[in-house]
């Protein structure tokens, strides 16, 4: 994209995905194991995109956008922004619906989830 003229740029941290639930789901050691791999690319790519605004000093705007406080702000208060499911999952919407709306038996519809 530099290459090519970007000079504006965005980055996002990846989120809390050690709170999933098929993580959770797969007990405390892969929930460890998540939340030292996130932490680490996290800290790798606060590394990255500085040493790439060091090589780039024309740079109009580079920002790294934190991910995490949103997604454990949603998740911690779930309920109050109308999602009545954030701990579990359907298998059934496993590779995605066609709609916000879809709802297939016995899952609860699929925008109850977080």
């Amino acid at each position: 994209l530099y290459e090519k003229g970007a000079r504006s740029f965005l980055f996002l941290t990846v989120p809390p995905t050690n709170r999933a639930p098929l993580i959770i789901e797969q007990g405390q050691t892969a929930v460890t194991a998540i939340t030292s791999a996130l932490a680490d690319y996290n800290a790798q790519l606060a590394e990255s995109v500085k040493a790439f605004q060091q090589k780039h000093p024309d740079l109009d705007q580079i920002t790294v956008f934190d991910t995490r406080p949103i997604f454990n702000t949603l998740l911690d208060n779930s309920q109050t922004f109308g999602f009545v499911n954030s701990t579990g999952f359907c298998d059934a919407y496993q590779n995605g619906t066609p709609d916000i709306t879809t709802q297939i038996a016995p899952c609860a519809p699929v925008s109850s989830y977080l």
